[in-house]
């Protein structure tokens, strides 16, 4: 029967799931991505990108795009979306999908329909008492927005993907050694007393004369250099002003539901509480301890005792606060074994163990919820404010195009604004990159702005407010201020530098005096710092105050206890540490889970290479003019959604 539902051709990836893209961030989303700003321009079938012989089209970056939101459940929020590089990432993502088949095809190397068909056979919620259910499976990939084609298009790719891994980095291994560097690093720790020499403690008792102020000066005139600066006036069309005038009907609202009802369709989801016992790095004689301990609170769950004070007791989850209470989720966001017993049980019910890669559960079904659509009345305080930006988003798109066609046409800025009742507003001088006046940053409006001549106005650009044209009145050419312009720049500057220097020798000569014997916390005080000791820290952990341990772990894992390091610069500031103490790694506890250490250590190497080896085929083939993007297209669309 399922040999009947693979396919023997398969397409290439239109879309795929970017959730590691930005793991772990919770947001809400609003429902139903811009679809409709696609309709009837056939933009869908342009190539946006092309990599080799392969093309990628706009409705292969739509689809994956909006595949990406429902699966991340992101704000449609333009600004927020540009400051993450959404756009940018998941065309990336489709670049190197493409770059991955055409090297496994330059190499042999494809996915047989009985991969793909054992692969999908592995995924417990396409089966039912161990049958796969086609029904079942076209409902499931239904819910999450994919076509039975993508889904399967999407497994060959993995396939692919797999054993092109495979083949580049199997000849990697992890040595013993390798293994054991990593467990010091993460268990080995040290511990030390500190003393901070601040430049801002001898600032106020440097002396500076003016000639020493010239001399600075001259030798830094650079530093003070004034850049190009410039002037400007402009129109501002406010998208918030221009919402408040508009309204959405009912009818509008239940129509763009009705357009985008799948957007509304949830799967079928479970809220459950979990008492986590974790294994983690144990031996297997403390596993078998772990378990008799878990085995106990279980029967104590199922004899009547309140899940959520034995969870808050006993669970070594985040969710023990809350009763162990992890909320609804759906199918795919929790480990599989997890996942199975949690869909699995009645709602009240508990589980027996369930064994995990994190240790062992015990479950409890709070509530379920079956798939279904959401309805209008469910969604419409989402809908009508998403609308209503949209609406408005486009109406300012419009007015600033017909106030852009005008100055086309020879209207100045003053006509353009009585016609359309647009105020002007000017700025005084700013530099390129400086906040605007009246819009604050915008660096899309500085680069235009610094693009333009005297007197020349520019194209509307999208601000964060609305939309700006701007016109450019006055420049003012870079230049080097006179000394009198900047004087007490200068002499702050000058007391500052001076005052590094003086810290730092006054550490070094705080270390002469502890080697010779002084005790390192009397003479802190009478320096007028603070002798301060730190917790137990790992490499690469960090201290108050200090920050980072990098800059003194040579000192803290190879000194001996009581020696003193030379002054280390951190910032501005010079510190001195004194070995304290320091706890060696125990070769047993090592022992235990060295063959643990040594599979995450081939793991990680394995997907660096691996990524190393796409990026490497990536520049290659842009050297050879081979991966080319349509970036008008891509603006274009970009400004769509």
């Amino acid at each position: 029967m399922l040999l009947d539902i693979m396919r023997r051709e398969k397409k290439l990836l239109l879309g795929l799931l970017l959730a590691p893209l930005i793991f772990g961030l919770v947001a809400y989303l609003i429902p139903g991505l811009p679809g409709g700003v696609w309709g009837g321009t056939g933009i869908d079938s342009s190539v946006i990108a092309k990599v080799g012989k392969a093309e990628i089209s706009a409705a292969a970056y739509r689809n994956a795009y909006q595949r990406f939101f429902r699966n991340n459940r992101l704000p449609y929020d333009r600004q927020f979306l540009k400051t993450l590089q959404i756009d940018q990432q998941i065309l990336s993502q489709l670049i190197s999908n493409e770059l991955m088949l055409s090297e496994a095809k330059n190499l042999g190397i494809d996915a047989t329909s009985n991969e793909i068909q054992q692969r999908i056979l592995s995924m417990p919620y396409f089966l039912e008492n161990g049958n796969f259910i086609f029904n079942q499976y076209e409902v499931i990939l239904r819910q999450n927005g994919m076509t039975v084609q993508e889904f399967e298009d999407r497994i060959r790719l993995e396939v692919i993907q797999d054993k092109l891994r495979n083949l580049i980095t199997d000849a990697f291994s992890v040595s013993d050694k390798e293994a054991e560097t990593d467990y010091r690093s993460k268990n080995e720790k040290a511990r030390v007393s500190y003393v901070v020499f601040e430049p801002g403690l001898f600032t106020n008792s440097v002396v500076v004369a003016e000639s020493d102020l010239k001399t600075y000066y001259d030798k830094n005139k650079e530093t003070y250099r004034v850049p190009e600066q410039r002037k400007i006036r402009y129109l501002l069309l406010e998208t918030a002003k221009i919402r408040d005038t508009m309204r959405v009907s009912e009818e509008e609202s239940k129509g763009f539901y009705q357009q985008n009802l799948q957007n509304y369709q949830l799967p079928e989801r479970v809220r459950a509480a979990h008492i986590l016992f974790k294994t983690e790095g144990k031996s297997p004689e403390e596993v078998e301890k772990i378990r008799n301990k878990a085995t106990e609170v279980l029967l104590q769950a199922k004899k009547g005792e309140d899940f959520a004070t034995l969870a808050k007791k006993y669970s070594e989850d985040g969710s023990a606060a809350n009763g162990g209470d992890l909320g609804f989720f759906g199918r795919g966001q929790m480990v599989l074994p997890f996942e199975n017993a949690a869909f699995t049980l009645g709602v009240g019910a508990i589980s027996d163990l369930v064994t995990t890669k994190f240790g062992f559960h015990i479950i409890k079904v709070l509530e379920k919820q079956p798939a279904h659509t959401q309805g209008f009345d469910e969604v419409a305080h989402l809908i009508r404010p998403s609308l209503l930006q949209r609406k408005a988003d486009q109406a300012t798109q419009e007015l600033a195009d017909r106030a852009f066609s005008r100055i086309r046409n020879n209207q100045s800025l003053e006509q353009v604004s009585r016609e359309l009742a647009l105020p002007i507003q000017e700025t005084p001088y700013c530099a390129q990159g400086a906040a605007i006046p009246g819009i604050g940053s915008s660096p899309e409006l500085s680069s235009k702005v610094f693009g333009l001549k005297t007197k020349e106005i520019g194209s509307p650009v999208r601000v964060p407010n609305g939309f700006a044209i701007a016109q450019v009145m006055e420049v003012q050419a870079p230049r080097i201020p006179e000394l009198s312009e900047v004087r007490a720049k200068v002499e702050q500057d000058l007391k500052a530098f001076r005052a590094v220097d003086i810290a730092k020798s006054k550490a070094e000569e705080f270390v002469d005096k502890v080697r010779a014997g002084a005790n390192f916390e009397t003479l802190a005080k009478s320096y007028g710092v603070t002798a301060k000791s730190s917790e137990d820290f790992t490499r690469n952990g960090t201290m108050a105050e200090l920050g980072s341990t990098a800059p003194i772990e040579g000192f803290a894992f190879s000194a001996n206890l009581g020696d003193v390091n030379q002054p280390v610069q951190i910032g501005q500031k010079q510190a001195v540490v004194q070995l304290k103490g320091r706890n060696p790694i125990s070769p047993e506890e090592f022992a235990k889970v060295k063959n643990n250490i040594r599979e995450s250590l081939l793991s990680q190497k394995k997907e660096q290479v691996f990524q190393a080896h796409v990026e490497h085929l990536r520049d290659k083939m842009m050297k050879a003019g081979k991966i080319k993007i349509n970036d008008a297209l891509f603006a274009e669309i970009s400004r769509r959604f």
